[in-house]
């Protein structure tokens, strides 16, 4: 009767995986077996996946061989194929062997039998228990060497200001390094263009629904879709790429210091950044509307003059499109309720807006965000810190560390200073409106206009009658006031 042998192999990523193959180690194994004269009855195979972990499907569908009796014998190619993780796997892989239960220890399958390509049995007792740990503890060992060596070769590069290639941040283009080693990044300046200015819509309190509306509106094309979304646009707001960071799994890069490295420009400030996430607050309460965009140019400015309900977009016959008094609709008291063609009205309200303003220099909001430049260098003091605690530590330096995080503590629930700054946008008004989008221009009305108010128009007519609107400009600085 034939021995039945189940076969694992597992090649991961790792640069120290470079000399090996799957199809070389199959061979390698497929011959053990015929050796051996052991019948095979399954192959499975994890490809690409790290040992430093447990839920592979094939590891995990090569054990069930084993404790469903399907196959006699467990082959592998190395202990490093099947786990990195050392004794917690190997403790796990002997019960499977032993036929144990993991929980209580007793006999709850027959025992099999493991080999591998490098004389590794478990048909020689104690010598194999022995070996088999120390193999599983060098594999984990190894693994956490490569991991070290990754992060250091990672901080090299990010310390010289090289770029070590992938996906390129958004704001940054590739560039030679200034040593003529490898690669660095710069700032795309328009990239960069799109990313200031949105953070300065998302500081004056737009939403970021708004803001991704706005960036496609104007050509910004993202890098990894058609067009912006909310998601995407917080990724790139709320990333440390901006800053000129360089991160790994989500987490800053830092120096053997501890610093964080900054090895790029970076396009904004670290408050503005941490105002950012304060305002986006992607994992807490909603501050802000959701941002739905207005489906007209006038909608919610438009009012009924007898009942001074605003005034609705709707379709006339499915068609055209107009504003239209919904008071009765709803059950509520009109005298006269109104309606008005919405493209006439928009038009003669623009051209109002136009020619009273059209001429002056359109300026813009800026804000200003101040007040905790002063955390990276208390993050540098508090790493250089620690560091000289792991070599000597003495009350005296427990003191400064306490002091430091007491600082960095307040400095972190001390919110940010804001002012405004207003800055011409080098255009006149009827020049900036000719490409604003959709939300500007409503907003620059809204503002414009404290009431705009129409009347009934006269039964039958289709041309409009400037007089059916009743316009009131809020209130002017003395700047404007003379063109109203």
């Amino acid at each position: 009767m034939t021995t039945r042998a189940s076969l694992y192999v597992r090649l991961s990523r790792q640069a120290s995986d470079t000399n090996l193959s799957l199809d070389g180690m199959t061979d390698d194994l497929r011959e053990l077996c015929r050796q051996e004269g052991m019948t095979e009855v399954a192959l499975h195979v994890d490809d690409g996946l790290s040992g430093g972990y447990r839920d592979r499907p094939a590891f995990t569908a090569w054990i069930a061989d084993a404790r469903s009796g399907r196959a006699q014998v467990l082959l592998t190619w190395h202990v490093d194929r099947l786990t990195r993780e050392g004794l917690n796997v190997a403790a796990q892989l002997l019960d499977v062997v032993e036929g144990k239960d993991p929980a209580t220890g007793r006999q709850i399958s027959r025992p099999v039998r493991l080999l591998d390509v490098k004389g590794l049995d478990s048909d020689h007792g104690e010598t194999f228990r022995m070996r088999f740990v120390l193999q599983a503890e060098i594999a984990r060992a190894e693994r956490e060497r490569m991991r070290e060596r990754s992060k250091a070769a990672h901080r090299r590069i990010a310390q010289a200001g090289r770029y070590r290639g992938g996906f390129t941040p958004y704001g940054y283009k590739a560039v030679p390094a200034a040593d003529g080693k490898g690669q660095s990044l710069a700032i795309e300046p328009r990239e960069a263009q799109a990313i200031r200015e949105s953070v300065d819509r998302v500081l004056s309190g737009h939403t970021l629904g708004r803001v991704a509306r706005w960036l496609n509106d104007q050509g910004y094309s993202p890098r990894r879709t058609d067009e912006w979304s909310r998601r995407g646009l917080l990724h790139v707001l709320t990333g440390d790429a901006i800053l000129g960071r360089v991160s790994r799994g989500g987490k800053p890069v830092r120096d053997a210091e501890g610093a964080i490295l900054t090895p790029f420009p970076a396009i904004i400030g670290e408050a503005e950044h941490s105002a950012l996430k304060a305002a986006c607050n992607p994992q807490g309460e909603r501050r802000t509307p959701m941002g739905r965009q207005p489906s007209r140019l006038l909608s919610g400015l438009l009012t009924c003059f007898s009942c001074h309900a605003v005034l609705t977009v709707v379709r006339r016959n499915g068609r055209t499109a107009a504003y239209r008094c919904m008071s009765r609709g709803m059950g509520k008291a009109c005298t006269a309720a109104v309606s008005v063609g919405a493209k006439v009205i928009e038009d003669h309200v623009t051209d109002r807006y136009l020619r009273a303003v059209g001429s002056m220099r359109m300026t813009r909001e800026h804000v200003v965000t101040e007040g905790i430049d002063e955390l990276p260098a208390v993050d540098a003091e508090i790493a250089d810190v620690m560091a000289q605690v792991a070599t000597r530590a003495t009350a005296s330096l427990f003191e400064r560390l306490a002091a430091l995080q007491a600082q960095r503590e307040e400095l972190e629930d001390k919110p940010p200073v804001q002012h405004i700054e207003i800055v011409d946008t080098g255009l006149t008004v009827a020049q900036w409106w000719t490409d604003a989008h959709l939300d500007d221009q409503r907003d620059a009305l809204a503002e414009a206009f404290g009431l705009l108010e129409v009347s009934p128009g006269k039964p039958g007519s289709r041309i409009f009658d400037p007089a059916r609107l009743r316009l009131e400009w809020s209130p002017p600085d003395e700047l404007v006031a003379d063109r109203l």
